[in-house]
Parts: C-alpha cells; structure tokens; sequence
C-alpha cells in the first residue's frame, strides 16, 4: 500500500514537472521579444490561457502552446490619481478596558477599581463587581483573598489574559472580564 502511493506521488510530481518546463520554454519564447508591447501581449496570451488549479488537468498537454496574438499598443496614458489612507485607531475608553481582542499599543497597561460586591462561584472562584459595574471573574485555582471595598488593579497578563491583584500585597490572579 505504502508503495503504491509512493509510486503515485512520483508519477504525479513527473507530469507536473514536464507541465512546467513546456510552460518555461513559452515563457522564454515571450522573453526573448525585444518589442515591449509585443512581449506584454505574449505574457498576456499566456497567462489568458492558464486555467485555475481546481480546473486543470494533470496531464502532459495541460499547458499547449498557443498562437500569440499582438494586441493594439496603447500610447495614451492617464496619470495615476493618488492613493490616501488614513488610519483610524480606536477610541480607547475604561468601561471598553478587557473587552478588546486585540491589543492596542496605547492601551492602559494597568486600572485601579473599587470592589462593591465579592461573591464566590463554582470551585470557590471569586467572582468581583467593581464600582465602575464591570464584573470580573477568577479563571486561576489558587485561593485569593478580595474584601468589600478593596482597591484592586486588572492589568495585561500574557496572551491576552488579564491579572488582577492588591498592591498591598505581592500576589495576582488570573481573571475574566465577564460583563
């Protein structure tokens, strides 16, 4: 089984590389035109006539040589208008602070809320309403400790996670931004 599809993958790899150089031999036929509108148009014909990879046949004659046609040389140009772009950023707001997929390069590292309301859910995680009505919630198993009325700060973690911590105290846990 395994030699067969070996044999198979080969015998395919040789007819797709005798389809190329049939196409390298018409594309050195365009190059070695010295008229510019003539090589343009000989360039034109040939790519006019290869067809899709999900249409084209693995066969030897997938790509057959065809007439060149020369097409009318255009001598009127018009000048190109000028393309503008303006970049928009986006509006950087607290109440947006944890929502964001993406991370902005002027964005607020770290933000101090007040809790109003600590509750615990499932597997004893903390689930914490700040004044401001954000609603985060701890997504880490480590045990910490948050009161009614602490100052706490959320700032970036990596990989777009989020930390909330005390600076009473040297420790952080991973959180959530649910509301």
């Amino acid at each position: 089984m395994r030699l067969c599809l070996i044999a198979t993958g080969i015998l395919l790899m040789s007819v797709n590389a005798q389809a190329n150089t049939q196409l390298v031999d018409q594309l050195s036929v365009c190059a070695v035109k010295s008229n510019n509108a003539e090589r343009l148009s000989c360039y034109d014909q040939l790519a006019a006539n290869v067809k899709p990879i999900t249409q084209r046949q693995i066969t030897p004659t997938a790509v057959e040589a065809t007439e060149i046609v020369q097409a009318p040389v255009v001598t009127q140009t018009t000048p190109a208008s000028p393309i503008t772009t303006t970049k928009v950023e986006p509006e950087l707001r607290v109440e947006d602070f944890g929502l964001h997929k993406r991370v902005i390069e002027d964005e607020v590292d770290r933000l101090y809320f007040i809790a109003s309301e600590v509750n615990k859910g499932p597997f004893n995680k903390l689930i914490i309403t700040f004044d401001n009505g954000q609603i985060w919630k701890q997504t880490s198993a480590e045990r910490f400790k948050v009161k009614k009325g602490a100052k706490l700060f959320i700032e970036k973690g990596a990989l777009n996670s989020f930390l909330m911590g005390s600076d009473d105290r040297n420790a952080t846990t991973r959180v959530k931004r649910l509301k």
